[in-house]
């Protein structure tokens, strides 16, 4: 096990796909700031929630990472690592959790360049707001870090099952994508009040038409069973907990981090049960 962390690591650090990958989160981070400092210096408004800047790579750290992953496990398959790998004595176990482990860390290199990035030039550009204005910086780092794992252990799952590294690269894509839009609608739906204010028309007595504001029962506004699934679904999808993290008034809950470390458990177990039968071209 050892000796394949080893070489796996190693194989990191010299991919090419890696480090332009930190380069696109170190840029994604100088773009947030650049708008950051426009709205607050050029158009003088006030700007408050800056997990938005220091989480906000979760955001596109999701995708960053279904292209690493698919490239770095695909290119082992491709060739013939893997194979040669089971030829010299080593379990399908090692290999599965060496290749979980490597993928985890590159995950977290990632969104740690992203977020000393996001310090330093928050603090250069926006000053000491834009670091003291980060909502349970502990909280929140801590459960990056699982998110981060829930969705390794899911794209690992992925990536281990096909040996096809131009499929793998597809279809990890498009399940992060449709992951994150179905955390954005989850917490949106999740998020509508339960009455609105309405601006109507009304004539008075004399016949003037007035506008009065009347408040009405949401009808999108969801209760009972259905807001509990929802209420599930924000717990289990990784990328509705990304947007909770990016939520300057979010309150954490021990149910996150067991939601996230349970897909771990599930994703992984059903990865390794699956390759220990595969066939191996």
């Amino acid at each position: 096990m050892n000796r394949l962390l080893a070489a796996n690591f190693a194989r990191l650090w010299r991919s090419k796909i890696f480090y332009g990958l930190e380069l696109f989160m170190i840029g994604y981070c100088m773009l947030f700031y650049r708008d950051a400092y426009i709205t607050i210096n050029v158009n003088h408004k006030e700007y408050s929630n800056w997990n938005t800047g220091f989480f906000g790579g979760l955001l596109p750290g999701g995708i960053a990472l279904a292209v690493f992953i698919s490239f770095y496990i695909g290119a082992e398959y491709s060739n013939g690592t893997i194979r040669n790998k089971i030829a010299t004595g080593h379990s399908r176990f090692h290999i599965y959790l060496s290749n979980l482990f490597v993928c985890y860390g590159a995950a977290v290199i990632m969104m740690m360049t992203y977020c000393v990035t996001s310090l330093l030039i928050g603090f250069i550009l926006i000053g000491k707001e834009a670091i003291s204005g980060i909502w349970k910086p502990a909280q929140g780092i801590g459960m990056m870090l699982c998110i981060l794992m829930a969705y390794t252990a899911i794209l690992v799952f992925v990536a281990m099952l096909d040996m096809n590294i131009a499929r793998t690269g597809v279809v990890s894509l498009l399940l992060t994508i449709l992951l994150l839009a179905a955390g954005i609608m989850v917490i949106q739906y999740l998020e509508m009040p339960e009455y609105m204010v309405r601006l109507e028309e009304v004539q008075d007595e004399s016949g003037e038409t007035k506008t009065v504001e009347r408040t009405v029962y949401n009808s999108k506004y969801l209760s009972g069973e259905k807001r509990e699934l929802y209420e599930w679904a924000k717990l289990i999808l990784p990328s509705a907990q990304v947007m909770e993290v990016i939520n300057r008034d979010v309150e954490y809950s021990v149910k996150q981090p067991i939601c996230m470390f349970g897909e771990l458990l599930i994703f992984t177990g059903a990865g390794i049960w699956i390759f220990l039968r595969k066939d191996i071209k």
